[in-house]
């Protein structure tokens, strides 16, 4: 049964989102957020729940996450997130969309320029490389896109990462909104198919294409993504190919058969997406699927 946060205090609505926000106070005072899955005329959404799996993934990928659990609030069901700031005591934050405006001469005009594909790429991290801070967020970022092609996130948008601001220094928040990915708005018949049809499952995966963290409203092929930073950021992207290689399957597959919430088909889709999309970034990276 999930947890009820009825009693929990309204303090806000959240910032600007495609979800319905609420700001809670808990009942020992500290902040969250909850955030509802939308509501789509054709279609379900389950972006709640793909959100707390896709945060599961990247901690057992190794990865710094924000906190995500399923709750009931007023009958209706949501994720609840934990607020990081508050966490680790930072002064105060940015999101990387508002740094990089202000900061970086061309940012505008890269979201509105026609440039595709590996242009792109390479116009976005020579922007991004600009940036006063990029060596301190440099590793967590690539770890974040290469996590990003593993569950198909499809809204890394540069105002869905944050920088915090210490006193001393500056530090990569925990990755947070990763809800658009892992078919978050297939339906059952959907997961079946797909699950079922390898030409189609292939066909998805290799038609894989995200924002990067540097576009607003473009959208890059993951291969050609993964390729980039391969020859541009040999050092960094190693290790997060060997945190890929070091992924714990057998503890992904328990986690997913615990979860109750899911459907048959739904249970299914997960313990084949993620394992073939491993596979599949290991091949186009290293030449070969691991096995």
């Amino acid at each position: 049964m999930l947890r009820d946060i009825s009693d929990w205090e309204h303090i806000g609505h959240g910032g600007k989102s495609t979800l319905e926000k609420e700001e809670l106070l808990s009942p020992n005072k500290l902040k969250y957020l909850i955030k509802y899955p939308r509501e789509v005329e054709v279609g379900v959404s389950w972006e709640d729940i793909t959100e707390m799996i896709a945060a599961k993934v990247g901690v057992i990928l190794g990865l710094d996450m924000m906190k995500v659990e399923i709750v009931t609030r007023s009958g209706r069901r949501g994720c609840l997130l934990r607020n990081f700031v508050e966490d680790y005591n930072a002064t105060m934050y940015e999101e990387g969309g508002a740094l990089l405006s202000g900061l970086v001469d061309g940012y505008n005009k890269l979201q509105q320029s026609s440039l595709k594909g590996k242009e792109l790429i390479d116009a976005g991290f020579k922007m991004i490389s600009k940036f006063d801070y990029w060596e301190s967020i440099k590793v967590q970022f690539i770890d974040m896109l290469v996590f990003d092609v593993l569950i198909g996130n499809q809204d890394r948008h540069p105002y869905n990462w944050i920088v915090l601001f210490f006193d001393n220094g500056v530090k990569f928040s925990p990755i947070y909104d990763n809800g658009a990915s892992l078919g978050f708005r297939f339906d059952d018949r959907k997961l079946e198919e797909m699950t079922t049809n390898v030409t189609k499952l292939n066909k998805y995966v290799r038609n894989t294409k995200v924002k990067a963290g540097l576009f607003e409203r473009k959208h890059v092929k993951a291969k050609e993504l993964l390729t980039y930073l391969q020859i541009h950021f040999p050092d960094e992207f190693g290790k997060s190919v060997i945190k890929l290689k070091n992924f714990d399957l057998n503890s992904y597959y328990q986690y997913i058969q615990s979860l109750r919430i899911l459907s048959t088909a739904q249970k299914s889709w997960l313990q084949l997406i993620i394992p073939y999309r491993r596979n599949k970034i290991l091949e186009w990276v290293v030449g070969k699927e691991e096995i």
